[in-house]
């Protein structure tokens, strides 16, 4: 990838002194290129989707918000009540506006990697499914070899084995209306196979 482009992304992160979610995204690009050349997508659009998916953490959740109603936003009642939940929107705005980086597939991978939407393409499964097993908690995931088990058998398996875990576990602390439509899209997907 460009390394201008990667520098300008490192030195927003650090600029605000995001060091962590740095070093979480630069975890998630390695797995997203690893999911891109195994399932035949392009690198460097996963690489950029994935460095550049949190970078919205350089605003408090309060200002998410703001900035939100600003673009005038329909904002899901998950979003209203946890408002970190928006910044996986307003990260593909810091995307568009700040790098000008304007590849759909970039913009909508980075826009759903927390919750997916009902038309999804394999560029947002790659990005939602690296998020979660590049976790940001520090150490392996509970739940990392179940889930990279389901992904060796295709994205749709994964994406559903992960929403479903979170249903199972009762992680969610309240469902974003994209997680739902999504689910039940893979669900019709999945079942059965």
């Amino acid at each position: 990838m460009n390394i201008e482009l990667y520098d300008k992304i490192k030195n927003l992160y650090l600029k605000y002194h995001k060091e962590k979610t740095w070093n979480h995204v630069k975890n998630v690009a390695e797995k997203a290129k690893k999911l891109a050349i195994r399932y035949h997508l392009d690198i460097e659009k996963c690489i950029i989707a994935a460095l550049l998916h949190d970078i919205s953490a350089i605003l408090s959740p309060d200002d998410m918000y703001k900035y939100a109603k600003e673009l005038g936003y329909q904002i899901d009642p998950s979003e209203e009540k946890y408002h970190f939940l928006l910044h996986q929107r307003i990260s593909k705005e810091i995307t568009y506006d700040y790098f000008h980086i304007k590849d759909e597939d970039i913009l909508s991978a980075i826009e759903c990697h927390t919750t997916l939407k009902k038309e999804m393409n394999d560029y947002d499964k790659i990005i939602f499914l690296t998020d979660k097993l590049a976790w940001d908690q520090g150490g392996i995931p509970p739940y990392y070899q179940q889930l990279k088990n389901a992904v060796n058998i295709s994205l749709d398996k994964g994406c559903y084995w992960f929403i479903s875990y979170q249903f199972e576990t009762h992680q969610l602390l309240m469902p974003h209306t994209w997680l739902l439509e999504a689910y039940e899209k893979l669900k019709q997907t999945n079942e059965g196979k």
